[in-house]
This record gives C-alpha cells, sequence and structure tokens, in this order.
C-alpha cells in the first residue's frame, strides 16, 4: 500500500460494514451493512481512542491482470487473497458442504452477503488518467477460490472505455483499517498479443496524486477529498502504472 504523511492520524474503528465476531476467543472480520447496535459499539472506541490502538484488521494481498482485446485495454482482473482470520470465518460461514471449495449458490452468498457492501467504499479501486481519479461503477465475473487456509477472491473491472496511452490503477484503504498489498513478484501480469500491442508496467507511490482523508470523520463517511483541507491527513496511493498505444 502507500504511505501516509509523517504524523498521521490513522483510524481503525470504522470503515466498509464490517463487523467483528468473536469465535474461539479471537477476532474474525465479515463484511455487513451497518447496524445501530454496530454503530454504538464503533462510536464507543470513537469517543475512547486510547481502547483500540491504529492498526489494521484485515490483511489482503492485491493481484491485476490486464487483459487486451486486440489493440484495446478491455479491462482488469482483481484478485484479493486474504489473511487466514478473515479465510476463515469465510469457509466456516459459506463453505456448506464443507469441500473446500464454493459452488454457484456458496458464492453467491459470498458475493451478497460478504463482498458487494465495498460497492459503497469504492471497491478499494482507484483509477487515474492525467489529473483525474475514477473508481469503477460496479464488477462483473465474481469468483471465490481457497488455496490452503486462504481464501481469495476475483473480479473483472471494465476498462474499454478509457483513453489509450496511459493509465494508473490503485488499489488501497487510505485509512488503514486494512493492509492491502501488492506481492513482492507477479504482482501484474499482461494478457495481450504482441503482434498488435506492446504494453508495460511499473509500479510506484504516486506522490504527486495524494489523496486526503478525516481521521475524525462520522463513523459512515466514506468521502475522499483530492483537495486539502484544515484537518485533513494526506496518503500517497501505490499505482499500477500501464503504458501502452494502439
Amino acid at each position: 500500500m502507500g504511505s501516509r504523511q509523517p504524523g498521521s492520524v490513522e483510524r481503525g474503528d470504522r470503515i466498509y460494514g464490517f463487523r467483528f465476531i468473536t469465535r474461539w476467543r479471537r477476532p474474525i472480520i465479515r463484511i455487513l451493512n451497518v447496524d445501530k447496535h454496530l454503530m454504538l459499539f464503533l462510536y464507543a472506541f470513537i469517543l475512547c481512542p486510547a481502547v483500540l490502538p491504529a492498526h489494521p484488521h484485515m490483511f489482503l494481498s492485491s493481484t491485476a491482470e490486464f487483459v487486451w482485446k486486440e489493440t484495446g485495454l478491455e479491462g482488469c482482473y482483481l484478485e484479493w487473497t486474504f489473511d487466514r482470520f478473515f479465510s476463515s470465518d469465510i469457509i466456516q460461514g459459506y463453505d456448506r458442504d464443507m469441500n473446500g471449495k464454493f459452488n454457484a449458490a456458496e458464492t453467491g452468498e459470498i458475493y451478497s452477503n460478504a463482498f458487494i457492501n465495498l460497492k459503497n467504499y469504492y471497491y478499494f479501486t482507484f483509477i487515474r488518467q492525467g489529473n483525474k481519479r475514477t473508481n469503477p461503477p460496479e464488477v462483473t465475473r465474481f469468483t471465490v477460490s481457497l488455496t490452503g487456509e486462504k481464501v481469495s477472491y476475483r473480479f473483472f473491472i471494465d476498462l474499454s472505455g478509457t483513453a489509450p496511452g496511459d493509465l494508473s490503477l490503485a488499489v488501497y484503504d487510505y485509512t488503514f483499517f486494512c493492509d492491502i498489498s501488492y506481492p513482492p513478484a507477479n504482482a501484474v501480469k499482461l494478457d495481450y498479443d504482441p503482434a498488435l500491442v506492446s504494453p508495460s508496467y511499473t509500479i510506484a507511490e504516486n506522490r504527486e496524486f495524494p489523496v486526503y482523508y478525516n481521521p475524525l470523520g462520522a463513523v459512515d463517511d466514506n468521502t475522499i477529498y483530492y483537495t486539502w483541507k484544515k484537518g485533513l491527513q494526506t496518503y500517497y496511493p501505490r499505482e499500477i502504472r500501464i503504458t501502452y498505444a494502439k
């Protein structure tokens, strides 16, 4: 993930409808719609910030596969591999037949109950061309897989409407509730016909186009600021920059 301005305040007590559940005395996180009981729970931590240290509560690794159709960039598959604690909750909650796989019905339940709420938080995905950032309005082709003890989500983002030349995509949670990282090897795959197009990529922290957030915002505040204002903190995303020409 990217970096924060020194001295910034980090929040770990809100965001995305994540709900804490305790099983066998260990915290598990599930993505749910926020209800009033959860709101009271989270507000208690806001009023007593010393109770909850500022640190991430979920860890996931994100890879990207960019796909070209002839000379045009068609889209990108993102694959998120979760830590074993969140994975355990998904396995126990949705692998109904306990066969180590997720069939169509089980995948549908995960999509509805443990994924789609992230549309309210931009799917953690930020697309930039020039100085303009956008977010995917929807994602498709959602699948769930299990490797060892870890669950992975895979889904497709349509990029066919973007202009050719230069595009940056970043996956991050600027409030640090989730620690999202790119793996040190094989973080990006480019699927294209070399006879038609020759793309390349880099991964780097972008300090020229930071984002800003309010560390003292309301529990359901999902606002992203692209202009600094008093009281806001600064976040520098790590972007995957794709360069290609038709």
